[in-house]
């Protein structure tokens, strides 16, 4: 009886020592993926790729544009503890979508990887999720490998909103068969905006005067529309009636554009040219009205002055002014 009592406690002894053996893994950190700013595409979805290495990050599909200029990988940190065995054995991780996205980042559809402070032996795609096999982790210590993404980005046809969006990953670190594993979620993030767009609501009419009797004069309209003459027996007609040109710039709320309006257009009646001044309300920089998620806008007046001498030919002169706008 006390023998197979004494027996029974080596027993249990050599079970515990063997769990004690047994090597654990833990992903310690994911520094989050940012891709900055980016202006989704009028229509459809665009493709940003972001390499594992550099962070730098491409187009590789669609009309969306990336703003910021910032890297946009990932290093993730792996710990091996409890066993020696952390010296000898490979280390199995799986890369899974995790959560939903939200905005109009959608899940990453591939990723690439580079060796950090670990060595990549091996890496597949494996179904819904990728297998990646890095070589031992000594115990007790961290390594390291870098990952990059791709990522679509849904277009202003899409129903989803515009501002903060992100886009998750499960990364799992465990024993080639799955146990003493450890995880940790991944984020992406990016601000998703609407496009600018700009369009014109009414043309600069300078109305008609008659040329001046003698030396020069000038006809003006301001940008809020007011019209007036100067020189020597220049007359201005009511009719047609003097008006700025206006334009309407739309887009994300809060968002900061460069408007870029022309100091000059020249004014043409067949072989004749006048070349007018342009004066402007709302060009350069502005801030859309408004906050980000939402649509803003921003009004665009441009007026102007004509000189006028006694040479000057008679008739009706016009010209196109193009007025261009664009994401700061």
């Amino acid at each position: 009886m006390i023998r197979a009592m004494f027996v029974l406690v080596l027993m249990l002894c050599s079970m515990g020592a063997a769990q004690a053996q047994a090597q654990t893994y833990s992903v310690t950190s994911i520094p989050e993926a940012n891709f900055g700013d980016i202006v989704s595409a009028t229509s459809g979805q665009t493709v940003f790729s972001s390499d594992a290495a550099s962070g730098s990050v491409t187009r590789t599909s669609g009309t969306g544009v990336r703003l910021s200029t910032g890297t946009a990988n990932s290093v993730i940190s792996i710990r091996c503890t409890g066993s020696n065995l952390c010296n000898s054995q490979q280390v199995y991780v799986t890369v899974a979508h995790a959560g939903s996205p939200t905005g109009r980042l959608n899940y990453i559809t591939a990723i690439n990887i580079a060796n950090g402070t670990a060595t990549i032996n091996n890496a597949f795609s494996a179904g819904s999720y990728v297998v990646i096999y890095l070589n031992a982790i000594p115990r007790d210590t961290t390594r390291t490998f870098l990952m990059g993404f791709v990522l679509p980005v849904d277009g202003n046809d899409s129903a989803d909103s515009t501002g903060n969006a992100l886009s998750q990953y499960l990364v799992t670190a465990s024993r080639t068969n799955g146990s003493g594993s450890g995880s940790l979620v991944g984020n992406i993030r990016a601000r998703v905006v609407r496009p600018v767009n700009i369009a014109k609501t009414q043309d600069l009419q300078f109305g008609r005067v008659t040329k001046p009797s003698s030396g020069s004069g000038s006809l003006t309209v301001t940008p809020a529309g007011v019209a007036s003459v100067t020189g020597a027996g220049v007359i201005r007609y009511p009719s047609p009636t003097p008006a700025a040109a206006r334009f309407t710039v739309s887009g994300e709320g809060g968002q900061a554009v460069s408007v870029s309006v022309p100091t000059t257009v020249t004014l043409i009646r067949g072989s004749s040219s006048i070349n007018a001044t342009l004066s402007a309300t709302g060009a350069g920089s502005q801030v859309l009205t408004g906050s980000s998620g939402a649509a803003g806008s921003v009004q665009v007046n441009v007026g102007g002055t004509v000189p006028l001498t006694g040479s000057t030919g008679a008739g009706t002169f016009t010209g196109t002014v193009t007025v261009t706008v664009q994401y700061n």
